[in-house]
């Protein structure tokens, strides 16, 4: 069942990225090529679970005979090796241009790692077969907009018709630039872990247990989280500190997700001496959050109560461990009790630990003391350079005190298209308003 499981993963995950673009001369041999790797691809699931990742992937690309081969391979492993992927779609097209299919595969390779002129040519030539796939317009709208040539940019946004699509238009734009490590760094941590690095066995299980499927969902891969609980246990021993709490995690998180868990999730805390009753908390700020969220949800503790009695603790763990997420605890606890995080803690997270979300803590406290020429504003900047949302504050300052903002709205729109970072939600309704602006500007 678990081979099963992660083999549905994998396809999920290569026909996200390659669904609606076959065409009718080419299917056949598609399909032909699907049947002759199927195997290839059920056994390299199972080599995830249990070997190295770059062994695996070798061993997978090895077994392509033909350019058909290479093209669905390239597809599915696009999200555990993105410079394989990009080689074995290149190999393809290069092999077959008239493939309609190669084309776009390439034309989306090339967007990746910011070649957007072949990008464009590629997708040009698809549009012209598929003219109704609005996605390749959403696709056009970045690429041109990243080579300055904003009416065509907006042309192209405005075909892909975000009212009616923007659910797939959201999709699109995580084919592109969602995340792609999470396979890699698994097997990273699983090095570090089997040398006794307590720090990377917590990373392990947290990974494990909030595997991001795409910016909207996560799920816990159970094939993994088994095979790595047990690499934990015999690493550390069955009695270590990893081991218990990173198992009483495993439980409680699990827990959580059935109907009426309250008393066996205390009981679960309670026995494993961990957060109640002034217990003891996680090492590992991510893993001790998640709990703490459970334990808020589930009414066993309350957050003004506990930053009362815990707050400092908490500011002296992250310190202890130079743990960002230790602290990001204590600002959450700070803004439920009192009203808002304080700069000092924003500025804390921000310069001592390099985080973006206190950097934009900080600019949200500012709230109209924000001004375009502020020095701190600048050093954001140039801290967070893709942050869509610190860029958002200068482009605002700038409208209102009547600059122009023509400057400041592309590059807002360029990284917004990164990272959908205005929204909370990661939705597309910040680049619907931001293209919107830019209309009127030109």
């Amino acid at each position: 069942m678990r081979k099963k499981l992660l083999f549905i993963f994998l396809n999920i995950l290569f026909f996200n990225c390659n669904a609606q673009v076959d065409t009718e001369n080419n299917a056949e041999k598609i399909k032909k090529a699907q049947t002759e790797i199927t195997p290839a691809l059920k056994y390299f699931s199972n080599c995830l679970v249990n070997k190295d990742c770059d062994e695996c992937i070798n061993e997978l690309v090895s077994k392509a005979t033909n350019e058909y081969q290479k093209y669905l391979i390239g597809g599915a492993l696009y999200n555990i090796d993105s410079k394989v992927s990009y080689d074995l779609h290149k190999s393809a097209y290069e092999k077959y241009p008239n493939e309609l299919n190669f084309n776009l595969e390439y034309a989306i390779e090339s967007h990746r790692i910011g070649d957007y002129k072949t990008a464009i040519k590629h997708y040009e030539i698809y549009k012209q077969t598929k003219d109704t796939d609005y996605r390749v317009d959403v696709w056009l709208s970045e690429c041109y907009l990243n080579i300055d040539n904003y009416l065509k940019a907006i042309e192209h946004w405005k075909k892909a018709n975000h009212p009616k699509n923007h659910t797939g238009i959201d999709k699109a734009i995580y084919i592109i630039h969602g995340q792609v490590d999470q396979i890699k760094k698994r097997s990273d941590l699983i090095v570090k872990t089997k040398s006794k690095d307590s720090k990377s066995a917590y990373e392990l299980i947290f990974l494990d247990m909030n595997w991001e499927l795409d910016w909207w969902n996560n799920n816990i891969q159970e094939y993994f989280l088994e095979k790595d609980i047990n690499t934990i246990k015999s690493t550390f021993g069955s009695d270590s500190k990893e081991y218990l709490q990173l198992s009483a995690y495993n439980k409680i998180k699990h827990l959580s997700k059935k109907s009426s868990p309250k008393d066996s999730i205390k009981t679960a805390l309670l026995n494993s001496k961990l957060i109640l009753d002034n217990n003891q908390m996680p090492v590992n700020g991510k893993v001790a959050s998640d709990l703490l969220r459970i334990s808020f949800i589930n009414r066993l503790l309350d957050e003004k109560e506990f930053f009362e009695k815990r707050g400092q603790e908490m500011i002296d763990l992250a310190d202890k461990y130079k743990d960002e997420e230790l602290l990001n605890i204590y600002a959450y606890l700070e803004s439920v009790a009192t009203g808002h995080v304080s700069e000092q803690t924003d500025k804390k997270g921000w310069n001592e630990y390099q985080s973006e979300k206190f950097a934009i803590s900080y600019f949200i406290g500012l709230a109209d003391k924000n001004k375009y020429d502020n020095p701190d504003l600048e050093k954001a900047l140039i801290d967070f350079p893709n942050s869509s949302k610190i860029h958002w504050v200068k482009l605002n300052c700038a409208k209102i005190e009547g600059k122009n903002i023509k400057s400041d709205l592309i590059e807002v729109l360029k990284k917004e298209f990164k990272t959908l970072g205005s929204d909370q939600s990661k939705y597309s309704y910040g680049l619907k308003n931001y293209f919107y602006l830019l209309e009127n500007e030109i």
